[in-house]
């Protein structure tokens, strides 16, 4: 399919559709520590909270992968009128989405997914799960979208099963796509009913969803077929998505027409957030009348970016090209988003920066005196546009290519790519516990000088050669 001359273009092309994304609002709280005793109360472990954090979860987190990939996205979900509740409120708003439809009510508690985590083990996860009136909410969506279907070039539907899209619901929603010509995306919830989804455009389950759907474990291509046929079937679509996780996806569009991607990663370090990026992928392509080929191929292109990271990730436009025109480059690269939430809590973070616009071996040995730290290392490169505006030209060798050298260097664990003038602003979000500088670096004002004061940190110098 890479040598279909029209299959980059279909993604470029696609400018700032109108989305709606309605479904499960979650709040993803993570609390990250360590633990050093045993509680005198019972024995169960007493976990010392270092840094914690919220993020959107279920529909929120598709709502910012469309935002990521420069869609306009309206979100339509419910909250409580409580703090969690809030807090998400406030993350759609920071993200850029538009929130008017997310409604809120007295009676409803905010879904809430708290996980408490010690170095890389998971203690613990708390969930908050809303009882939800379906009434009072079915007639608030079906009044905002009477109103306002119009505007939209796709609807994604993330229904997580917490009550929100009462079958009723689902039936409005497929009826206003209908009518209106807009095409509906569904990524289901956990159950063996697929008849709540007739007549949606597409539907994407994963493995272990069409496995309870069909009652048969997806062994191989003739199950997962069998699979497609009785759930497309069964629905009435016109298309059929399956995410097979490391095995990649199945576009199905019927007996004799369907298509198996295999994923396009050496490495899988995590499934997790796959479904998620494939059908945020899926909806932009459809809302941007790419063919349903072309949409598959990026979504795929979208999970293979996303399981080389461990934890839930979206990426851009500009990422997912990147990755289409270069390849796979090495999970040690993130943008700066992504290497915050990947941060290790098992070692202190050590920290280098610069152009690196004109890699030598001085920086090769210089990079490879990092493993003499003890410490999790994160070298920081300036961007293309950093670089071209203070020095009027752009450098020698591109930031992937720059990128992909520098994560091959055994001593550097991640390669973070940044496009203000300098450091200082990831210096004070990574919080480093030291700075490296070559030598010839001691008696020159820093331009992070001030962030590196703020944190803490001290400076290592090294040798130069």
């Amino acid at each position: 399919m890479r040598n279909d001359p029209d299959l980059r273009k279909s993604f470029e092309k696609i400018n700032s559709p109108n989305i709606l994304v309605i479904g499960d609002l979650m709040l993803d709280h993570y609390s990250w520590g360590e633990v050093d005793r045993i509680s005198p109360e019972a024995p169960i472990p007493v976990m010392r909270v270092i840094r914690e954090e919220n993020r959107l979860g279920g529909a929120g987190n598709v709502a910012i992968n469309l935002v990521n990939l420069g869609a306009n996205v309206f979100v339509c979900g419910a909250i409580g009128k409580d703090e969690n509740g809030k807090i998400i409120k406030n993350l759609l708003k920071e993200n850029g989405t538009d929130n008017t439809a997310v409604f809120i009510s007295n009676n409803f508690k905010t879904c809430l997914k708290h996980r408490m985590i010690a170095g890389q083990n998971h203690l613990l996860r708390m969930d908050i799960d809303p009882k939800m009136e379906n009434n009072f909410f079915h007639n608030k969506i079906i009044d905002f979208l009477e109103k306002t279907i119009n505007k939209f070039d796709a609807v994604l539907v993330s229904d997580y099963g917490k009550g929100l899209l009462s079958n009723k619901t689902l039936k409005a929603i497929k009826n206003f796509g209908k009518k209106h010509l807009i095409p509906i995306v569904g990524d289901p919830r956990n159950t063996t009913d697929y008849k709540i989804y007739n007549n949606f455009t597409l539907l994407k389950p994963n493995r272990k969803e069409t496995e309870k759907a069909v009652g048969f474990k997806l062994n191989n291509q003739k199950d997962i077929l069998k699979a497609a046929e009785i759930l497309r079937s069964n629905a009435e679509l016109k298309y059929l998505i399956i995410s097979l996780d490391k095995d990649g996806l199945l576009l199905y569009c019927g007996k004799k027409n369907y298509l198996f991607l295999d994923v396009e990663t050496q490495e899988v370090f995590d499934v997790v957030g796959a479904g998620d990026a494939v059908s945020s992928v899926l909806t932009f392509m459809l809302a941007g009348n790419s063919k349903i080929e072309h949409a598959a191929f990026w979504a795929q292109i979208a999970a293979s970016m996303v399981i080389q990271h461990v934890g839930v990730i979206s990426f851009s436009k500009i990422e997912l090209l990147r990755r289409f025109d270069y390849g796979e480059t090495s999970s040690k690269i993130m943008t700066p988003e992504q290497l915050y939430r990947s941060l290790s809590q098992d070692l202190p973070i050590v920290f280098a920066n610069g152009f690196f616009d004109e890699i030598s071996a001085g920086h090769l040995k210089f990079l490879h005196q990092l493993k003499t730290l003890n410490g999790f290392n994160i070298v920081a490169i300036n961007s293309d546009k950093s670089i071209s505006e203070q020095k009027g030209a752009p450098p020698l060798l591109n930031e992937t290519e720059r990128a992909t050298l520098l994560s091959a260097i055994e001593s550097v664990d991640r390669v973070v790519i940044f496009n203000e003038k300098d450091a200082s602003n990831l210096i004070r979000k990574i919080c480093p516990k030291t700075i490296v500088k070559g030598e010839h670096f001691r008696n020159i004002k820093l331009p992070e000088k001030k962030a590196i004061e703020e944190i803490g940190a001290i400076i290592q110098y090294f040798p130069k050669y």
